[in-house]
């Protein structure tokens, strides 16, 4: 299988963490998978990737130097320029499925796809709400109608229900998306808060997400000010990055904690990345997650696995993952107030974040497990390479 996906880990956000774990899942039980992706900010060009990898990854770069060449037009360039790229690991690698993971790199595989003989393509989508952008509308119709993936692997069903809006029912495939159960360690542990200066008395609260409006980051600062963090050793970790975000907002957040009188008391660390989350929830007290909008919520998964109470909002996505009171406590998103409720309720009685801490891994084990997910999209991809081999 070969995985098409415009950003990856390090890079830390809902899609990139499905590449993440589907990559190294299927790896895991026998596939053959390599992953094809962008080369992030920060990273130099053509340099080697840090750390051992069990599946194939090439990081896409050449294209950069070919960027507005004056030999051809730089229309075409913007359109095309990773096709030279793409079609020597296409040709190297030569798999039987290839799967995007976003509407952008949908164009990609499509072209692909058509080119390819007996290829099968599947995709899965994880933009929020593209339809709200300019000419979403009819981007979403091109990606699933005109383009018709072979199969969409749906990671929820508000996003099975946007696929079948937009194209063929019978290609959609709802599959949630799933995450690993760490193994994290004491030592681990006590080195991620002696990372952010913690002492055994510190209570700390962890979110994480791309620094973006709707991860609803703002209200979490003004719940968070107003708890008297510093009369009760309370700390604040956000952990994103400004990747496909606002900068304007990154820095409206860090302004708001010094207007509120915390940021002393609030760390941003833009350096965590997706294989780190699972070890930075578990040096947490207490995960927060108060998104304004989620297509599911994997952070809060993520949180849940890690045997940590979370604090969430009732909004579509997230409300297909809390389906019990006793595995997190929601509150209506947009309302700091409601939010530092939530979480002086939980701060102020260590048995109840012990309760739903093991409720909610206990639901995450049995729900929304990597393994399944990663069963029942191979069985997907294993009949699309069927079906397409018999079409040659």
């Amino acid at each position: 299988m070969a995985l098409l996906t415009a950003s990856f880990d390090p890079v830390i956000g809902g899609a990139e963490t499905y590449a993440l774990n589907l990559a190294e899942g299927l790896t895991a039980v026998g596939h053959e998978v390599m992953v094809i992706t962008d080369t992030p900010h920060g990273m130099e060009p053509g340099a080697a990737d840090p750390g051992p990898r069990p599946y194939r990854l090439a990081r896409l770069w050449r294209y950069r130097g070919r960027l507005f060449d004056q030999q051809k037009l730089p229309w075409e360039e913007m359109a095309f320029s990773l096709a030279s790229e793409l079609e020597a690991h296409m040709d190297a690698f030569r798999p039987d499925v290839l799967v995007s993971n976003s509407l952008d790199t949908a164009l990609q595989a499509a072209m692909i796809r058509r080119s390819t003989p007996g290829l099968a393509w599947a995709a899965a989508f994880h933009e929020h709400a593209p339809q709200d952008e300019p000419f979403g509308d009819g981007r979403m119709a091109v990606v699933y109608g005109d383009l018709r993936p072979d199969a969409v692997l749906a990671g929820s069903q508000f996003y099975a229900e946007r696929a079948r809006t937009y194209g063929p029912a019978e290609a959609v495939h709802l599959i949630h998306h799933g995450v690993p159960v760490p193994d994290v360690g004491e030592e681990t542990t006590a080195a991620w808060r002696a990372r952010y200066r913690l002492s055994d008395r510190d209570l700390m609260i962890a979110c994480v997400g791309r620094l973006k409006p709707r991860k609803g980051m703002s209200e979490l600062i003004e719940a968070f000010a107003s708890l008297r963090p510093r009369e009760r050793r309370l700390r604040l970790v956000i952990a994103g990055t400004v990747s496909s975000a606002s900068q304007a907002y990154a820095d409206g957040l860090k302004s708001l904690a010094d207007r509120l009188g915390c940021a002393d008391l609030v760390t941003f660390d833009e350096t965590v990345v997706a294989a780190q989350v699972p070890a930075l929830f578990s040096a947490a007290d207490l995960v927060a997650q108060p998104s304004h909008e989620e297509g599911l919520g994997l952070a809060v998964l993520e949180g849940m696995a890690a045997r940590r109470p979370v604090v969430t909002t009732r909004v579509a996505g997230i409300n297909e993952i809390v389906t019990r009171p006793d595995v997190a406590v929601q509150v209506e998103a947009h309302d700091p107030k409601a939010l530092a409720a939530a979480l002086e309720r939980l701060l102020t009685d260590a048995g109840a974040r012990k309760d739903y801490a093991e409720a909610g891994f206990a639901h995450v084990r049995d729900n929304f497990s990597l393994p399944v997910m990663v069963s029942r999209t191979a069985d997907v991809l294993a009949l699309l390479a069927r079906s397409s081999t018999a079409c040659r």
